[in-house]
Order: structure tokens, then C-alpha cells, then sequence
């Protein structure tokens, strides 16, 4: 990979941690786990299920969020400071750029990620519960689907606003994490081919989320694991490259 490609990946990943944005996502997070051992009375016998469950969920939301709020601006930010001109004008692609942007918000998450995980682990250690090795399959997974949302909210950076790029995002990532569901509705219904059609288009965020099974103990079959894996990189890919298709179409003087 080019050293310009992880320069600016680099810099992106150090710009977003400096940003209040992810230092009050990280707080809320840990507000939300701790207050998860408020529900436990409401499901007696089953309180660590309820803990890393909640645990679980926040994590993969306050991922998406962060994506949400930050991934939609990458490129905005970058031509409001004029600083993309700069960058254009030296020997680097917008294919490469576009990479390393994506590269830095990806890193961003992964340490994101790491802390709530760790913040989850000091809940449950602290509610008595103890913190299950599986349970890293489901941070896997979100992992996974993180890579996916981040692609798309990337893709609509490059010719829309923040606030319609963070719409867009938010909006793919609803229908995709529901789409196997109202596929399955489709098919007992008798079907419908242009609805059909539509969801190719749809990310299968279902094939990321592994909640249920690490918190009730359910293995987890490793083809699932290298399916998703192989998934969310090949539509990261293929979102990028039209990412830079778009991109590469823009005027900015």
C-alpha cells in the first residue's frame, strides 16, 4: 500500500480522536453499560444475558453513530478547509485518497471499539458476571458491519452534504439490518420481484449481527464468520471504487 495512502489514513485517524465527538460517544457508552445493571431486576436468573446483551447492542449503535456523525464529513471538511486542493495537487489519486480516509475512519473505530469493549469487560467484571471470551465473536461481527456502514457513508460523502450523506447511511443501515427479515416476509406473501430487486441493493447487515447466539451460548459456525468477513470486504471494495468513480467526476476549483 502507497506510504501517502497510510499518511493521510494517519492523519484522519488522529484529526477524529481530537474531535469532542468521540470523547462523548466514549462517555455515553459508559454510561450505557453501567445502567444496563438497572435492568437485571427485570429478568431475574437471566442478568448476565441482560448485561451483555445491552452491552453488546450499545456498542454496535454508539459504532454507527460515530460513523454517523464523523464518516459523513470526511470529504466536506476537507473542502471546506481548502485542504483538499493541497492534496490533489500533489501525486496522489482520489482513489487513493478516498482509501485512506475510509483507512482512517476504520482505525478510528477499531479503537473505539477496543474501549467500549474494554468498558463492557469492567462492567460485567463489576456486576459479578465475569466477561466471556465468545462475546468477542459479537464485537467481531459489529466490527464487520462497521466496515460496511463506514463504505457507504464514504460513498455519499463524495457528492452530497453531511447531512443528507449521514441520512443516506442511516437510512441503508435500518433497511440493511432488517432486510432479511422483510425478505423472508416477501417470499410468505407470494413475493415481489421489483421489492426483490431493490434489496440486492441493500447491505445484509443481518449476517454481521451475532448477539443472540454469543449471549445465549449458541456456537457460532465458522463459515458464518468467514462469509461475513469475505462479505463486508468485497462491498467495502466495490463502494469505494464507486466512491472514486463519483469522486473523480467533481470539480473543486
Amino acid at each position: 500500500m502507497p506510504r501517502r495512502v497510510l499518511e493521510i489514513a494517519r492523519w484522519t485517524c488522529v484529526e477524529m480522536l481530537r474531535e469532542r465527538i468521540l470523547y462523548v460517544v466514549l462517555l455515553f457508552a459508559t454510561l450505557l453499560v453501567a445502567s444496563s445493571s438497572v435492568l437485571t431486576p427485570l429478568a431475574p436468573g437471566a442478568q448476565k444475558k441482560v448485561v451483555a446483551d445491552f452491552g453488546l447492542a450499545a456498542i454496535d449503535l454508539l459504532g454507527v453513530l460515530v460513523i454517523l456523525l464523523s464518516g459523513s464529513t470526511l470529504v466536506r471538511r476537507d473542502i471546506d478547509r481548502r485542504s483538499l486542493d493541497v492534496l490533489l495537487s500533489k501525486p496522489l489519486t482520489r482513489l487513493e485518497y478516498l482509501l485512506g480516509k475510509c483507512l482512517g475512519l476504520l482505525a478510528t473505530l477499531a479503537i473505539l471499539l477496543a474501549a467500549m469493549t474494554g468498558i463492557l469487560a469492567l462492567a460485567l467484571q463489576a456486576t459479578g458476571f465475569g466477561f466471556k471470551s465468545r462475546y468477542l465473536l459479537a464485537v467481531f461481527g459489529s466490527g464487520l458491519e462497521m466496515v460496511v456502514v463506514a463504505s457507504i457513508a464514504v460513498l455519499f460523502s463524495t457528492f452530497t452534504s453531511p447531512t443528507l450523506a449521514a441520512l443516506f447511511t442511516l437510512a441503508l443501515f435500518v433497511a440493511g439490518s432488517l432486510n432479511a427479515g422483510m425478505l423472508r416476509l416477501l417470499h410468505a406473501s407470494g413475493g415481489n420481484k421489483l421489492l426483490e430487486s431493490l434489496s440486492l441493493g441493500v447491505p445484509e447487515l443481518g449476517l454481521f449481527n451475532l448477539r443472540g447466539e454469543v449471549v445465549h451460548g449458541v456456537p457460532v459456525a465458522a463459515g458464518r464468520l468467514i462469509v461475513g468477513s469475505a462479505y463486508a470486504l468485497a462491498f467495502a471494495i466495490t463502494a469505494l471504487y464507486a466512491a472514486a468513480l463519483v469522486f473523480r467526476r467533481r470539480e473543486f476549483r
